[in-house]
């Protein structure tokens, strides 16, 4: 419907919502939809038609006329013309009623009359960043943790998640504020375990600490249960016994020379201390051979161990 009288465009827009649909004319006819498109009146000397809301000129008729107003989309809202034939003003297509086919995954639709915008959600970016987001330029995840400055405090760890990311202290070290989570302004300080020695080292032992650790080192007159293992609360100090130390020597006859070069080779393997048993190292090991023949047929391998106990 085309009108040119404003006073009964008006009037029709305060009818028209009010009138119950479908309408029967007849037992066979039905009025299923009532649509004012388009408005024309002289503005002046010139005619202008302008599209009700929520509609727009076709393409083709913003390029055949002048318009007076925004093109949005390659189409327009109102023309300095009265058209004799073609189309009158279209219902705008909401193409962000099917969002994710038009604008792709991780996007925003939002509708304009006569076009569309998409726009990434944050954390997310198109793919190729100097062309608008649509289905073929959908949006992507940004992995902040690649960004530099950091987009963590220092000491931190920062962890790449789906549009977002998250920053956590190393270990040994604690966030100066916890209120305060994934920002270059969250730094994380040493953590002075030393603070709960016994938490960490157990009793009778010195705890040193360093930056993002510790050390444990047993008291003087005291010593760690197995000595294979570091000073903690699981291997705690106790009170040193005198230690013995004791000297062994072993002697082998043999035949073969093979049989010397096989033990050295062996001997010399062990990590020294090597530890016995819990209260028994073996300190050092020294071989010396001997030979009682000129034609050295039979051989003397003399090995000495020393060892340490602790006295029971």
């Amino acid at each position: 419907m085309r009108l040119l009288d404003m006073f009964l465009a008006n009037y029709l827009r305060n009818l028209i919502p009010n009138i119950s649909l479908p309408l029967a004319l007849s037992n066979n006819v039905n009025i299923t939809d009532i649509d004012i498109t388009t408005v024309c009146g002289l503005n002046g000397t010139q005619y202008e038609c302008i599209c009700e809301e929520q509609h727009v000129w076709t393409n083709d008729t913003c390029k055949a006329y002048q318009v007076c107003d925004k093109i949005v989309g390659d189409t327009c809202g109102c023309i300095q013309a009265l058209p004799s034939e073609g189309q009158l003003c279209q219902r705008d297509i909401n193409e962000c009623e099917d969002a994710l086919s038009v604008c792709g995954q991780y996007s925003n639709c939002t509708n304009i009359i006569g076009s569309h915008m998409c726009s990434c959600w944050s954390g997310f970016t198109a793919s190729n960043k100097d062309s608008p987001v649509s289905r073929n330029n959908s949006c992507q995840d940004i992995d902040e943790c690649l960004v530099s400055p950091s987009v963590c405090g220092p000491n931190s760890i920062c962890t790449n998640v789906l549009g977002f990311y998250n920053c956590s202290c190393l270990d040994g070290f604690t966030a100066t504020n916890t209120n305060l989570t994934n920002s270059i302004s969250v730094t994380c300080r040493d953590v002075d375990e030393c603070g709960d020695k016994l938490a960490f080292c157990g009793p009778n032992s010195i705890c040193t600490n360093t930056i993002g650790s510790y050390n444990c080192s047993c008291s003087s007159g005291f010593t760690v249960i197995n000595r294979s293992q570091p000073v903690s609360n699981s291997n705690p100090c106790n009170v040193s016994l005198p230690l013995s130390e004791y000297l062994i020597e072993i002697q082998i006859n043999t035949m073969n020379s093979s049989i010397i070069d096989q033990l050295r080779t062996l001997l010399m393997s062990f990590n020294l201390p090597y530890t016995i048993s819990d209260s028994t190292n073996i300190t050092e090991i020294n071989i010396t051979t001997g030979v009682y023949s000129v034609s050295a047929l039979c051989c003397i391998v003399k090995i000495k161990l020393y060892l340490s106990s602790i006295l029971p």
